[in-house]
């Protein structure tokens, strides 16, 4: 079977007992996805590359193999004449012509059936394109795995504080454990550090209720390395319409929600007694320079092609100032990470509501935390491949000038 801008669907695919991937047919199926494809996200691709050969069964090993086409979107899979609405509205513009499209992906599709159609139980790819996608979706998948993606595997969600270890399911984010040693800045003692373990568990909860916390604490002064092992939750938050699994919608979360605990209790924690709420918690805006480091590390990490496409054409992701803050759990959880674009659609300013609490707050069951809503370093770069290039780098986009099939691309 050959998919063309499609991909099998998570319905067909199943988490073993020792945590790999198991399909429920067994016919070979080659997946093609157009790196710049409108319709089915590149990062849907990366889904599947990663179950279907990073992670799948050594008993299916080869049977399913997904390959990324540079400079292709959804439109090069078909005669550009006869684009349906769908494409004409939604599609990328592709960075290579109809001819060489075509071209590409039959030399894709008779490398695969031709070893199969000799007789043998799997088909062969072209090693180039091979090549190509392997290089092109490391950074998805390292992104896919510090967000803890539920595309990869189901969050174990138990009832304890402290997730069990699993391989057929997903304990935390490190991306929120990376989160927290951001929010506790600096320590006073130079011999102190904060380790994190984050747990992924649903924020509305309260029966049983999972909050942040320090386990130990480090004295001011001492020649001795003191590690503070800290606790913090996370819930990934996902476009709902994504349960479809179409690919048109956001793979990566759109937000993440996560309860840590707040600079002025690490600190406190760490050593300064004295740590003052103001200064390290009010003072600035805590989640935004989190947001900024998630942004960072996606457009140090991106492919070089698509941020080079995304400085010239694509719609600049800003992290704006902290909202709030929203110091009651319902207000906090129910407002969403917001995106808000500028009128000529060449920015989105992304701006988290938090909670934040001083160690002395009233409430004792809620003192010294700082909750975040939190980019995830894998939305940052779907973001920068596709979510950026819908306005200014799109079919719709670009003006017809060339008689009634020939369309001019934005160069």
């Amino acid at each position: 079977m050959i998919l063309t801008g499609s991909v099998l669907l998570r319905n067909t695919r199943s988490i073993q007992k020792d945590g790999t991937t198991k399909f429920d047919f067994d016919v070979p199926t080659l997946t093609l996805n157009g790196e710049l494809d409108g319709l089915l996200r590149i990062s849907r691709g990366a889904e599947s590359y990663w179950h279907q050969k990073v992670n799948i069964d050594k008993s299916q090993a080869k049977m399913f193999p997904m390959i990324a086409l540079e400079g292709i979107s959804h439109a090069s899979f078909m005669d550009r004449s006869m684009m349906p609405s769908a494409v004409k509205s939604g599609d990328i513009n592709p960075e290579v012509d109809e001819k060489t499209g075509h071209n590409t992906v039959a030399n894709a599709i008779m490398n695969f059936i031709k070893p199969i159609e000799e007789g043998k139980s799997e088909g062969e790819l072209n090693a180039a394109l091979e090549a190509f996608t392997d290089d092109f979706m490391k950074p998805l998948l390292e992104a896919m795995k510090l967000e803890g993606s539920h595309a990869m595997k189901e969050p174990c969600y138990d009832s304890a504080l402290v997730n069990r270890q699993s391989p057929e399911c997903l304990q935390g984010s490190a991306w929120s454990q990376m989160a927290q040693e951001i929010m506790a800045g600096d320590l006073a003692n130079k011999n102190a550090a904060i380790q994190t373990q984050d747990n992924f568990h649903r924020v509305y909860t309260v029966t049983p209720v999972h909050l942040p916390q320090i386990n130990n604490s480090c004295p001011s002064s001492n020649d001795a390395t003191c590690i503070l092992e800290s606790i913090t939750v996370t819930e990934n938050f996902y476009n709902r319409l994504d349960q479809f699994d179409t690919g048109k919608f956001e793979i990566g979360a759109v937000e993440m929600k996560g309860k840590m605990m707040s600079r002025q209790s690490v600190q406190v924690a760490a050593g300064n007694a004295t740590a003052d709420f103001h200064e390290s918690d009010e003072v600035g805006s805590r989640c935004a320079d989190i947001n900024q480091k998630a942004l960072e590390w996606a457009l140090a990490n991106a492919n070089k092609k698509a941020l080079d496409r995304y400085n010239k054409y694509g719609k600049k992701l800003v992290v704006g100032d902290d909202l709030g803050p929203f110091n009651a759990g319902p207000l906090w959880i129910w407002q969403y990470l917001q995106y808000k674009d500028n009128a000529a659609k060449t920015q989105t300013v992304l701006q988290s509501p938090m909670m934040r609490t001083p160690t002395n707050y009233p409430i004792s069951a809620v003192r010294g935390f700082h909750y975040c809503k939190l980019l995830s370093p894998f939305r940052a770069l779907e973001w920068i491949y596709h979510d950026s290039q819908l306005d200014h780098n799109s079919i719709a986009s670009a003006p017809k000038v060339i008689g009634e099939e020939e369309v001019t691309f934005l160069q």
